[in-house]
């Protein structure tokens, strides 16, 4: 009866515990944002004046700088290059290329046929030369310096050059060590077709926010599990232990990390 008293309430405070946090999230990053708006007025104490201004901050945030650097020569090379990597069809093919990347990459399975596996290795090739095209090309039209100055091409050097690096171990190298883990890089490219949405950039930096909030929230969970396992260390730490039970070695509270690792 007492376990039973015990974890019916265990089981009741954690799961509303955790709702009222996420509920109690969105609720004060919707505060903040309403906040921030009403603070954003031209004139203190007239937000009556936020609409309008909302209209202006909401285009502020979906609007974004067509180009990063313009080549002065418009008959050179630099420029027809230049002209051809930020028109939306290259950003639209490009976008299109890293959805199917990630298809290719869900396709893998555990003792597939060699003909399958074959099919796979060629079309990450395939996805790698375009990646490593896009790059050749950015770096033409932008220059270096201009190039790395955003984050993103960064990232996207950086995950192609892995990608260069895995084929090159894999079939030079006879695959001496693995250098899988370098695909996760580019599943992450993903976000920059997220990111093109202008709901989920908003989404994408309440959840940046968020992580402010987390170590409070973690610190109310360990307090939580603080006094759940200290009152079971109290109540059941002396049962003892019967393997032909449910109370054995490994589902007891003697200790208070078996009584932590027992409630998680």
């Amino acid at each position: 009866m007492e376990l039973s008293i015990f974890y019916m309430v265990y089981f009741v405070v954690f799961p509303f515990f955790f709702v009222n946090i996420f509920v109690a999230l969105i609720i004060i990053f919707q505060e903040q944002g309403d906040k921030v708006l009403c603070e954003c007025s031209l004139e203190k104490n007239e937000c009556s004046f936020v609409s309008r201004q909302r209209a202006c901050i909401d285009i502020a945030i979906s609007a974004k700088p067509l180009t990063q650097y313009m080549p002065q020569d418009k008959q050179s090379f630099r420029y027809k290059t230049w002209t051809f990597v930020v028109s939306p069809p290259f950003e639209y093919f490009i976008i299109a290329m890293i959805a199917l990347n990630r298809v290719v990459l869900m396709m893998k399975f555990y003792d597939a046929p060699y003909e399958y596996e074959l099919m796979l290795k060629y079309l990450n090739i395939v996805f790698t030369s375009m990646f490593s095209m896009e790059c050749v090309l950015k770096i033409i039209a932008f220059g270096v310096l201009n190039y790395f100055r955003d984050a993103w091409n960064v990232f996207d050097f950086v995950t192609v050059l892995g990608s260069i690096t895995d084929i090159l171990v894999t079939e030079i190298a006879n695959n001496f060590i693995n250098l899988s883990f370098l695909h996760l890089f580019r599943a992450v490219r993903l976000i920059k077709v997220l990111r093109q949405g202008y709901t989920v950039r908003i989404l994408l930096w309440t959840f940046l926010q968020s992580f402010k909030a987390l170590p409070y929230v973690c610190l109310l969970i360990a307090m939580l599990f603080f006094i759940y396992a200290i009152i079971g260390m109290q109540v059941f730490g002396n049962i003892a232990l019967d393997d032909d039970t449910s109370i054995n070695w490994h589902n007891n509270f003697r200790t208070f990390l078996q009584a932590l690792m027992l409630l998680f």
